[in-house]
């Protein structure tokens, strides 16, 4: 009996110590990902303080899948794209967009709840921040990981580029039809002028059409964009650049 007793205990220590070295083998192999990660993702974040690529990540992963596909862009500074632009799409994409540190805790608390409602990730309550994090660096998989990646970058870009250079970039990748991504060569191909001749109403429904650019057209009337429409009318009051920031 005793003898059993020995032979199980050192078969439980032996388990014990292959799951031990398991264990240590992974943990080791997530701080190394995790380090390559964070360091990889600062230098990235880094280079666009002064610098844009031609194309996003998104953009190239169009191409990628649709070598045919004609991309109009052309990149132009905050300072040549329209207020009334700037302020309706904050207005409607993230109000909170100058007093948060790159996530709203409570939209990411409400898309969660409807996620666990739905048994699916389709909300994302993404800030600013995390839709240009995904538009430039990331993959559109709805995935938790992608999500996780997309807060981490999120933090980052707030940290080491500013709110004017995140919305510089913002309105600049944002997609505003199938082919056609930044503000200026939306203003363009819609209104037929540069994004900083942009009247009220062309700013309004410019960013009314974000939530889905390759659905809807500016001036369409589908029940989703008027709702849209509503909510910069009541928001768009409220956007206000603080003087950090203006300087």
């Amino acid at each position: 009996m005793l003898q059993k007793i020995s032979i199980v205990a050192r078969i439980f220590v032996v388990v014990l110590f292959i799951y031990s070295v398991l264990f240590s083998i992974v943990g080791t192999v997530f701080v190394i990902k995790a380090h390559s990660y964070i360091f990889g993702a600062i230098d990235e974040i880094h280079a666009m303080r002064e610098s844009e690529p031609q194309m996003s990540k998104f953009m190239l992963d169009l191409v990628d899948s649709n070598p045919k596909v004609q991309i109009k862009h052309r990149f132009v500074p905050l300072d040549s794209i329209s207020k009334k632009l700037q302020h309706a799409v904050i207005a409607v994409e993230d109000p909170s967009f100058y007093y948060h540190p790159g996530i709203d805790i409570r939209s990411i608390v409400t898309a969660v709840d409807a996620n666990v409602t739905s048994g699916k990730l389709r909300y994302g309550g993404s800030t600013i921040t995390q839709q240009l994090a995904k538009n430039l660096f990331l993959t559109g998989e709805r995935t938790w990981e992608r999500k996780v990646r997309e807060l981490g970058y999120a933090f980052l870009m707030e940290y080491d580029l500013g709110k004017k250079r995140i919305l510089e970039l913002y309105l600049n990748y944002a997609q505003w039809g199938k082919d056609i991504f930044g503000c200026e060569a939306a203003s363009e191909a819609y209104y037929g002028v540069h994004c900083s001749q942009l009247d009220s109403t062309q700013a309004l429904n410019l960013a009314a059409m974000l939530v889905a650019p390759c659905k809807y057209k500016p001036e369409s009337e589908d029940s989703t964009m008027v709702r849209r429409r509503s909510v910069i009318h009541q928001n768009i009051r409220y956007v206000k650049e603080p003087e950090t920031e203006k300087r």
